[in-house]
């Protein structure tokens, strides 16, 4: 068994495909699928289930990568703590980020972070709070981008799990988008209530449930009629006027013909996390430490008001 392997095994059951596991890990799909039957062998039970549409692992592959995981983060604060005593920095740093705080808070962070440390190895995964959150929980990501709740409705999600702890990184305020046709288009802010008497479209990409608590807040029944995950694609369906949304505004682009972007009222922020494990890698710690040293970026909704729309290319 060598460290190989259990890498291997641990990006397969990631990404659920031998090929995006081989160009994660820069080989082969053919080394792939050799170290992982090698592995199987020499353990002797069968660690994935083959198929059409990818692979899964079995329960005795996930138990054999929840140890794997364990293993190699060890053996990454290992070589990165032996690297520290010798002043030459090096390792890797896995950060998960939520997509609403990688369209325009995570990028500045990363390049202050690659400038500074060079050395390292820098992996960037997108997904959802609830996919971020298992990525830290499972090793999968050494640091991640989570939101904390809707502090103008008192609304909250989950606590973080245990063996988390996490960090004050950006306030986000969550914002009505509608198109600039829309007869609340001409207002300086919507309420959830105005809102609900519109057509909806639900983001999916992780503010679902900030969304809920808003309106369960406010006591109003949103009419989703769209279900989305992208926030472009939110953004292109308000502009066709199919309905209204509410995103955090620091998923908006800096340009989107036709749409307009309102505050709610009462007002809505939510917290932006970086969530680490209780004993995290020095790559870790020194990302959060640059991360929350670096000024968020103004807020691009201030003086928005009537007859002003985000315009420009998409």
């Amino acid at each position: 068994m060598t460290f190989t392997q259990l890498r291997i095994l641990q990006a397969v059951a990631r990404t659920g495909n031998m090929t995006r596991a081989a160009e994660e890990l820069a080989t082969t799909q053919s080394a792939v699928s050799h170290a992982l039957r090698a592995l199987e062998g020499e353990l002797g039970v069968a660690l994935l289930v083959r198929g059409n549409h990818g692979v899964s692992l079995t329960a005795a592959g996930r138990a054999v990568c929840r140890r794997a995981t364990l293993i190699l983060t060890q053996v990454e604060a290992l070589e990165q703590e032996v690297a520290a005593t010798r002043k030459h920095e090096r390792g890797s740093l896995r950060v998960g980020v939520i997509p609403s705080a990688n369209v325009r808070l995570l990028p500045p962070i990363l390049r202050r972070f690659e400038d500074a440390h060079p050395q390292v190895r820098l992996t960037v995964m997108e997904g959802s709070d609830d996919e971020v959150l298992e990525w830290l929980e499972t090793g999968a990501a050494d640091i991640a981008t989570v939101s904390a709740g809707v502090a103008g409705a008192r609304a909250t999600t989950a606590a973080l799990p245990a063996g988390l702890m996490a960090r004050p990184l950006a306030t986000d305020r969550m914002l009505a988008v509608l198109s600039s046709s829309h007869e609340l288009a001409v207002r300086d802010s919507a309420s959830v209530v105005e809102l609900s008497r519109h057509p909806f479209i639900m983001s999916t990409g992780g503010c679902e449930p900030l969304i809920t608590a808003l309106a369960r807040a406010a006591g109003a029944s949103l009419k989703c009629h769209y279900r989305v995950r992208d926030t472009s694609s939110i953004l292109a369906m308000v502009a066709e006027g199919l309905g209204v949304s509410i995103v955090p505004e620091l998923s908006l682009p800096a340009h989107r013909p036709g749409v307009h972007a309102i505050p709610l009222d009462p007002p809505a922020e939510r917290a932006i996390l970086l969530a680490l494990p209780a004993d995290p890698l020095p790559t870790a710690t020194a990302f959060a430490e640059s991360a929350t040293t670096l000024t968020p970026p103004p807020s691009r909704a201030e003086g928005m008001g009537p007859g002003r729309e985000l315009a420009g290319p998409a």
